[in-house]
């Protein structure tokens, strides 16, 4: 089965910090360039006005993209990576020597306060406390330079575990907020693969009875016909019966066997699975015929219609009403999940949504199908896939 995602709560606490991150980090470079303009004196004009413009270009950059375009991360980890160079070029900004009273600060402190954060939601766990560690370690070492202000042990040792405990708590609740996302995502993503998987055996149980129901009728009326034969009229009808019979169940366990499934059994699975995720989900089946769809596109129709109710729950709102549209023809088939939720802009639809983009669009497109989907704010959503008989 592919594996489903469910990254709604991670990719929205995720903007949600890193908006509240961008918005912090911007009053921060506002301090830090008050600090740059007042320790103008002692810096190399064009060196130190080239180094800022880089900084605040990454913060321009994240923060634009979690505002306002699509939170890529790579901004986050430019920034956190580029203080770095920030301590390592401070000796070259430099043109003139500093207070050394163990009072003087570099501005270029209050500039990599924005970088504990960013590494923290951009980098893995082990990254980040190496980050923490490494970059605060070499701080301190600068502070104790004369370029940095000649700081004593008592003043470097306190900077490091206040910037560990202050910059630190702030990471960690980020990091725990992003797990706890992660766990509802978790949760989220087994409840989709339940449904699926009860989708799947309900498909092959009414399958199998199918086909028992059919060795029970084609045997038992050959047998009764062969019994009552008396004529050699009889007895070739009772033949050509049981001739019939045995066809038409190689036929059937042929199809059984290669993990065909019937529409109207396909129908009933994803309406079972469906109603089980929203008890008021309002379903109907139309009909015209009922033929045999193979397993792999079966499956495909049945994740993407689960996902796309799961979709609905998450986002539509409380009181949203659902309906469930299953057709078939002769030669087509379209699902087409409904709501009167919230809606949304099909065009800014974020990265991070991969229940849409993957587990919907994708797998259907995958098996020859189409996906459509029709929304817009305050207007509900409507999804349609299609699947044509090739």
């Amino acid at each position: 089965m592919q594996k489903i995602q469910a990254t709604f709560a991670t990719a929205r606490v995720n903007r949600l910090i890193g908006q509240a991150f961008a918005a912090a980090s911007i009053l921060l470079t506002a301090e830090s360039t008050l600090n740059f303009i007042s320790q103008q004196p002692y810096l190399n004009q064009p060196v130190a006005w080239v180094v800022a413009s880089l900084l605040w270009s990454t913060t321009i950059l994240y923060a634009f993209s979690f505002w306002f375009g699509s939170a890529r991360f790579i901004y986050l980890k430019i920034h956190a990576l580029y203080m770095f160079f920030l301590v390592a070029a401070w000796p070259f900004i430099l043109s003139n020597p500093v207070p050394t009273d163990g009072k003087f600060y570099p501005w270029i402190w209050w500039a990599v306060d924005t970088g504990w954060i960013a590494a923290a939601l951009s980098f893995k766990l082990r990254w980040t406390v190496v980050y923490f560690l490494l970059l605060n370690f070499v701080m301190q070492v600068l502070f104790a330079m004369p370029v940095g202000g000649s700081h004593n042990l008592q003043h470097l040792i306190t900077d490091f575990l206040f910037t560990l405990l202050t910059n630190g708590t702030a990471a960690v609740i980020a990091l725990l907020l992003r797990n706890a996302a992660e766990r509802t995502d978790a949760a989220s993503s087994e409840s989709i693969r339940s449904a699926i998987r009860q989708a799947r055996v309900e498909a092959q149980v009414k399958v199998r009875e199918r086909l028992d129901a059919l060795v029970h009728d084609r045997v038992l009326t050959a047998l009764i016909s062969a019994s009552r034969a008396t004529s050699p009229a009889e007895v070739k009808a009772a033949s050509d019966l049981a001739a019939s019979a045995i066809a038409k169940l190689a036929e059937v366990e042929s199809a059984d066997e290669s993990g065909s499934v019937y529409i109207n059994d396909l129908f009933q699975a994803i309406k079972t699975a469906g109603q089980n995720l929203d008890a008021d989900l309002n379903t109907s089946i139309n009909q015209s015929s009922n033929w045999q769809l193979d397993k792999l596109t079966a499956n495909a129709f049945t994740e993407a219609t689960i996902q796309a109710i799961q979709n609905s729950l998450l986002h539509a709102g409380g009181k949203t009403r659902r309906e469930l549209i299953l057709k078939s023809t002769d030669r087509e088939m379209k699902i087409v999940i409904k709501d009167d939720g919230r809606g949304f802009r099909p065009s800014r639809i974020p990265r991070g949504r991969l229940g849409i983009r993957v587990s919907i669009i994708s797998r259907v497109e995958s098996v020859g199908g189409a996906a459509h989907i029709a929304s817009e704010p305050g207007k509900g959503a409507t999804i349609i896939l299609e699947w044509t008989k090739p």
